[in-house]
Formats: structure tokens, C-alpha cells, sequence
């Protein structure tokens, strides 16, 4: 009788996220994908078991023995809690028979299991110190460890953030890591302009269903004959979708930092503050479809095109691969944790939108110009409404080409096209001014254009919008908003 064990990272954003500081935002990432994709493979090896698959921070193990999978759970957990101090992970096992035993339902047998046991947390509060303690200054944790940094002085750092800087320590080792932002004055950010950073979430669509239909092709085959070479031709298949799956994204990002690196004196001559040829974008999870990365907010829509159109010339399973972008704006000193979370409301703001026979992508974003609700719905309720009760946004955008839609992104650049030509020669002010005629309502902003002579801005794409609005929403509000916090990167027909 063999063994399947899960191994689960759990509160992964909090853990990645709770902090303002990069590099222990990047740390914390690398340890997470160390410990899933290195550290517990080895660990799987030596004790005689393989991998079934991995991914999202949780892996799948098969042991022949039952001993196997204990001594490989113990060795692994106290090298994790020794090592990664304020991890969470939980590691369940369940028995299995490859050649008796349907692997679908172990597998769910064995997450039902894992969620039970985290639902069974022993201690769910702790002394943590006795108030004589320094305090460290990202964590709150009692600090253990002081280094000196030439801007900060004296900081003071708990086992937890020790941990974390000490991974993006050796990640440094490697010259192509040195090649991205390392802080946030990498990330090209102006001081005299708007200097806002963009964390952007990235999703990918309909993973659950594909893997909920490859389930179901599997369980309607089995026959008391042929469960051994089901369950393996079922892990094969789940592996080469896992496999696709990454490399899509992989690839994507890849194209993304490809055309910034090309563009670097462009981006210069546009104000952002390239240092020493660093590209101005720092990956923070790429962990299959799960990506999320930083860049200054005035690029930051552009980079997720990119990727976005990059990523559907891949398929999965024999279907084009796509995703949805949640890109939050904000200002370099906000909260870390509070922007990821908004930008993975984005997120699923734009997958809301998606039609349950559509296969498409889509981009979402907002910018925080001061402080932030976390209810995404309540604030486009009421602060993106008409006083005639109008919508002011055209977002999410589809990205996917063929698509002829109001609310696509080919419109949306060619409306930012429009105004960064015509602000030259009408003035930038006239152009942002309509964002409060906008506000009023259609006939406020119809009167607005007509005085100013603003028809200009309208493209033939927006036939039938003289008055900035169509079936009762703003074309040009998305523009209008976004025009100090977008620098175009490709053209059209790149």
C-alpha cells in the first residue's frame, strides 16, 4: 500500500506581501519556490518517493511506503521551521493503491483532508515577546539581528525577515537577477513626475474547468482492468498541462522584460529614471499562473498587454491559454499587502466580466489617489457613476484580438493616441478638465467638447460618441484618467 502526501504553503501573500520592504518581498517569494520546487523535491527523492505534481504553492508526492513518507514529512518540517521562521505549511498524507485506487478521488480525498486539518489549528494566539524586546522594524516580531543600512541607519530584524533578506542575499549571486529593479528607485520612479508604482496580478482563466474536464475524461474510462494505466497516463496528462501551463507564463514575462530592455533610452527620453541599464520591472511570483510583478504605474499597463498577448499564442490541453491583469497604482510609501490585494480584486474584476462560452483576456486597473476602501464594487459604484447615472469606465479592457468591442484595448490606445498628439496643440488642462464635466453627466461633457472644440479627440473608432458617451458609458473617460500614468511601449502592429 502506497502513500500520496501533500505538502501546502499556506497565507502565501501574507507572508510575501506583509512587508514594505522589496527585497524581503522578493525573499520571501524565492523561499517559497525553493521550498516547493527544490528544497522538498530533494527531500521527496531521497526518501524514494516522486513527484505527482506541483504548483500554486502546493505539491503532491507518491511514496511506496508509508515510513518513507513520515521520515520525508519530519525532515522536511524541521528543516522548515528551523530555517523559515513564520512559514505556514501543512503537510497531510492519505493512503493509496496505484493499481486499485481511482487517483482523482484520492487526490480530493486528500485535500478535503488538508483542508480539515487546517481548519485545526492548535493555537491560534501566542505570546510572541515579553515588551522588553526590540522590535524588528518590518515584522513587529522581537529582533534578533541588526545591520546598518546607509539610508535607513540601524535597522533591526526578526528571524522571519533575517530569513527572507538572506534568500534575496543569494539570489543577488546570480548576475542575471542584478539585471532587474532591486528597489523601488529602479523601478524608474521620477520624483518630479507622478511617481506612482504599479503591482500588477496576473491570472490565468478557466484553469479549474480544463482540470475538472481532464477529470472527468479519466474517471469515465476506468474499468477494474485498467486503473493502473489510467492513474498514470492521468498524472502524465496533468503534468504536461502544468508544464504547458508554466511555460506560457514564463514565456510571457520573458517578452514582457525582452521589450523593455529594448526600449531602455526610450523609456529614458520619457522621463523614467533608468539606473545603469537595471530593467525597471522586479518579478515577485511566477509560480505557474499565479504572477505578480512591480513596475513604475506609467508603464505598468503596457507591460500586462504585453504579456497578456503574448501568453495566447500559447495553448493548453489544445486550447488557447489566456488570463486576466489587476494592476493597482499607488504611491511608493502605501501598504504593500493593502496594493496586492486590490490589484487581485482587479482581477477579478476583469475575469467577472467574461462570458462563460468567451475564452478571452482582459486588463483592469485603478489608480489610488488617496486612501483606499478595499471595496472595490462600493467605490465604481458611486465615485465612477454619472450624476445622470451613467458609467464612467469602459474597463476591464479586452485584450484578446478579433474582438470588436467598445471596450476593447485596440480602442483604447488609439484613444490615448489621439490625446497625446492633440494635447499639443490643444492645451493638456482643457483635456484633463473634462474628467469633471464627465462626472456631471452626457450633457454637461456634450456642452464641454462643443465650447472647446475638443470633436478632435474622437477617433472614427468612436462613431456615433460626439457627446463622450455611448450606450450609456463614458469613451473616454479610461484615457482621460490614465493620461499622466501611461507611456506606450509597442505599436499595434508589432
Amino acid at each position: 500500500m502506497g502513500v500520496l502526501s501533500a505538502l501546502e504553503i499556506s497565507k502565501k501573500q501574507y507572508y510575501i506581501f506583509k512587508s514594505n520592504k522589496l527585497r524581503e518581498n522578493i525573499g520571501a517569494s524565492e523561499i517559497i519556490r525553493y521550498v516547493t520546487e527544490e528544497l522538498a523535491v530533494d527531500k521527496c527523492q531521497k526518501h524514494g518517493g516522486e513527484i505527482i505534481n506541483s504548483g500554486g504553492g502546493q505539491t503532491i508526492f507518491y511514496f511506496v511506503e508509508d515510513s518513507s513518507s513520515r521520515s520525508f514529512a519530519e525532515e522536511l518540517s524541521l528543516e522548515l521551521l528551523n530555517d523559515y521562521p513564520s512559514l505556514e505549511f501543512f503537510i497531510s498524507s492519505i493512503d493509496y493503491n496505484p493499481e486499485k485506487d481511482h487517483i482523482m478521488g484520492k487526490i480530493r480525498d486528500l485535500h478535503k483532508k488538508l483542508a480539515k486539518k487546517k481548519a485545526m489549528r492548535m493555537q491560534y494566539a501566542f505570546i510572541t515577546d515579553f515588551g522588553v524586546t526590540q522590535e524588528c522594524d518590518s515584522t513587529r516580531l522581537p529582533a534578533v539581528f541588526s545591520d546598518y543600512d546607509e539610508e535607513e541607519g540601524f535597522i533591526y530584524l526578526s528571524r522571519e525577515s533575517k530569513s527572507k533578506i538572506d534568500m534575496f542575499g543569494d539570489m543577488l549571486k546570480d548576475k542575471e537577477q542584478r539585471k532587474f529593479a532591486l528597489n523601488y528607485a529602479d523601478l524608474g520612479i521620477s520624483k518630479n513626475q507622478k511617481s506612482y508604482i504599479a503591482i500588477t496580478h496576473i491570472d490565468g482563466n478557466r484553469m479549474g474547468k480544463r482540470l475538472k474536464k481532464l477529470r472527468e475524461k479519466y474517471e469515465k474510462s476506468y474499468t477494474p482492468e485498467n486503473t493502473k494505466e489510467r492513474n498514470e497516463s492521468y498524472i502524465r496528462e496533468l503534468r504536461e498541462f502544468s508544464e504547458q501551463t508554466k511555460e506560457a507564463f514564463e514565456q510571457a514575462f520573458n517578452k514582457v522584460t525582452e521589450i523593455l530592455r529594448s526600449k531602455l533610452d526610450y523609456l529614458k527620453e520619457n522621463d523614467l529614471n533608468i539606473k545603469d541599464d537595471v530593467l525597471p520591472i522586479r518579478k515577485v511570483i511566477l509560480s505557474g499562473d499565479d504572477v505578480c510583478y512591480i513596475t513604475d504605474a506609467r508603464i505598468a499597463i503596457e507591460c500586462a498587454y504585453i504579456f497578456l498577448r503574448e501568453l495566447e499564442k500559447h495553448e493548453a490541453m489544445g486550447e488557447k491559454i489566456t488570463a486576466c491583469a489587476g494592476i493597482a497604482m499607488v504611491r511608493e510609501k502605501y501598504p504593500f499587502f493593502k496594493a496586492y490585494e486590490l490589484a487581485e480584486e482587479l482581477c477579478r474584476s476583469a475575469k467577472s466580466g467574461i462570458a462563460d462560452d468567451a475564452n478571452e483576456s482582459r486588463i483592469d486597473w485603478h489608480i489610488v489617489q488617496g486612501e483606499y476602501s478595499n471595496n472595490l464594487g462600493e467605490i465604481r459604484s458611486s465615485a465612477y457613476k454619472t450624476l445622470d447615472g451613467k458609467d464612467l469606465l469602459l474597463r476591464p479592457l479586452i485584450v484578446s484580438e478579433g474582438i470588436d468591442a467598445i471596450n476593447s484595448y485596440h480602442n483604447f490606445k488609439k484613444d490615448m493616441s489621439l490625446i497625446n498628439t492633440k494635447s499639443k496643440i490643444i492645451p493638456r488642462n482643457k483635456v484633463k478638465s473634462m474628467l469633471m464635466e464627465m462626472k456631471k453627466g452626457e450633457e454637461h461633457l456634450d456642452t464641454y467638447i462643443e465650447i472647446n472644440n475638443l470633436y478632435t479627440l474622437f477617433g472614427m473608432h468612436r462613431m456615433g460618441a460626439k457627446t463622450g458617451f455611448v450606450n450609456n458609458k463614458c469613451v473616454l473617460f479610461d484615457a482621460v484618467e490614465t493620461m499622466d500614468y501611461f507611456i506606450p511601449l509597442i505599436d499595434e502592429e508589432e
